[in-house]
């Protein structure tokens, strides 16, 4: 969606180039990254260094990759690496934009995938924590937001970090699959396959046993982001406010 915006260039998860290119992953539109035409201007720019430590990313790789699309604002999607990069938590007119989402649905999700619950658990509590104390850390620069909001309103939800971002609200970001998208090292929402509708998947409540709701349930209700929205008490999350 904010890939739409004629401010805004997303390229995914530009700070896991090295995986990306090592195993292989195709970009979003389908092609290899080395014949993608998004990539095949950029890949040639970037500095080899990050290849093999992407820590040593400045703040110029990204400014620069946004300057030649002819775009002010770029939107990253590293998540851990970015948590994990702190140089970059201090550059120049950084933003940070947490998406929370029921973490019963991610969970599932995760088995989905042959995931193993108290393993993907850990995992969850470990990474929820450390997003939740970087938002704290930087205030006014991070905003969070609720994916449940976003399904059930997605130009209020979208105008609000519009506002956040410093730029204008555009109708185009209801249209997301009205072009094609370049996202390294990121999964493309079922969505944009033809779809601009964007639904709320709460499989969970049919595919988590009771067992399983109420080890989860007691693992994160500590985090007061999680409880005030999710409740974590019962079987069923609470609706959106």
């Amino acid at each position: 969606m904010l890939d739409m915006h004629p401010d805004v260039i997303c390229p995914g998860e530009l700070l896991w180039l090295d995986d990306a290119l090592e195993k292989q992953l195709p970009c979003s539109c389908g092609k290899a990254i080395e014949s993608c035409p998004f990539w095949a201007r950029h890949l040639p720019e970037l500095p080899r260094s990050i290849l093999r430590d992407y820590t040593t990313t400045e703040q110029g790789v990204f400014d620069a990759l946004a300057a030649r699309e002819g775009k002010p604002m770029m939107l990253d999607l590293s998540k851990s690496r970015v948590y994990r990069h702190r140089a970059c938590w201090d550059w120049e007119g950084n933003g940070f934009l947490f998406v929370v989402r029921d973490p019963r649905a991610l969970l599932a999700a995760r088995l989905r995938e042959d995931g193993e619950l108290s393993h993907e658990l850990r995992r969850h509590r470990k990474w929820q924590r450390r997003f939740e104390r970087l938002t704290r850390r930087m205030g006014p620069r991070a905003m969070t937001i609720f994916y449940e909001d976003l399904v059930s309103r997605p130009e209020e939800v979208l105008r609000s970090i519009c506002s956040f971002a410093g730029i204008e609200f555009g109708s185009e970001m209801l249209r997301p699959t009205a072009r094609e998208h370049h996202f390294l090292h990121s999964s493309v929402s079922p969505y944009l396959k033809g779809s601009d509708q964007v639904a709320l998947d709460d499989r969970w409540q049919s595919e988590l046993n009771a067992e399983q709701v109420g080890r989860i349930n007691r693992k994160l209700k500590r985090s007061s982001l999680y409880r005030d929205r999710y409740g974590l008490d019962g079987t069923s999350a609470r609706p959106p406010v």
